[in-house]
């Protein structure tokens, strides 16, 4: 996978794999750079892969930027041969609010167009704990995965398990997984997630609570794979997750 990335992010997220001053907009560790620019980059390189990932930081705060890719792969008559990825950390609505409906439109009936949700917790308290954003905002995270499916979407999730309470964790992931299928009954099966480990970037940001939350994670899939078991059968478990239907696509 090519993977170019929008360097600014609306979170802090401790176990991000991106120096946070990469994701500051600072010119000294970035660049301004159109699609057909990005594209001529991924041209010149002799073992192009098929996937181009559109990531950050949070590639959103610039809602037309997939948009613009699409276009420049068309005029180089390449939506067939590339498939065009986007990350989305589900922080902002500015897909809605800055790209007409028939744009939105236009990327989401996109055949070899896929994006993903990254949902930063499982409860308000883990999903502060983990973006040090205001709790307020785990809410919203469903608003917008809703719109995305309701729009047609090829979308995925993601969900990051890590969290420093353990008190009631198996009744907090039932209630997350009860608001999963509120975006979709299938929204579930379509929802990876994500082990978060330690590396060189995540280690000067490692304190107690960190540390805590890594090992807490082990329990929190566990209880993550005991709702998908009481929810689905086993048949639907083992299908490939992009077999999984959003009913509207």
């Amino acid at each position: 996978t090519q993977v170019f990335q929008n360097a600014i992010c609306s979170w802090r997220c401790w176990y991000c794999f991106v120096d946070f001053e990469l994701l500051s907009a600072n010119t000294k560790f970035s660049e301004f750079k159109s699609a057909d620019e990005l594209l001529d980059l991924y041209l010149a390189e002799t073992d192009r892969p098929g996937v181009i990932d559109l990531s950050g930081g949070q590639p959103d705060l610039v809602p037309e930027w997939g948009l613009w890719f699409t276009r420049a792969l068309s005029r180089r008559n390449m939506l067939s041969s590339v498939y065009l990825w986007s990350d989305d950390n589900l922080s902002n609505d500015y897909l809605w609010r800055y790209l007409q409906p028939d744009e939105i439109q236009e990327l989401a009936g996109l055949r070899n167009y896929g994006r993903v949700g990254c949902f930063k917790g499982f409860d308000a308290e883990s999903f502060s704990f983990n973006t040090k954003a205001d709790p307020k905002l785990f809410a919203e995270q469903f608003a917008l995965m809703t719109r995305l499916v309701q729009a047609g979407f090829d979308v995925y999730g993601y969900v990051t398990l890590t969290t420093v309470n353990e008190t009631g964790m198996e009744a907090k992931m039932d209630e997350f997984v009860d608001r999963l299928q509120q975006v979709h009954p299938n929204f579930p099966l379509r929802t990876v997630p994500l082990r978060i480990s330690a590396f060189t970037p995540t280690q000067a940001r490692l304190g107690p609570g960190q540390e805590k939350a890594l090992d807490l994670q082990e329990r929190a899939v566990v209880a993550w794979n005991h709702e998908l078991r009481r929810r689905f059968s086993q048949g639907e478990l083992q299908k490939n997750i992009t077999t999984h239907s959003l009913d509207n696509r």
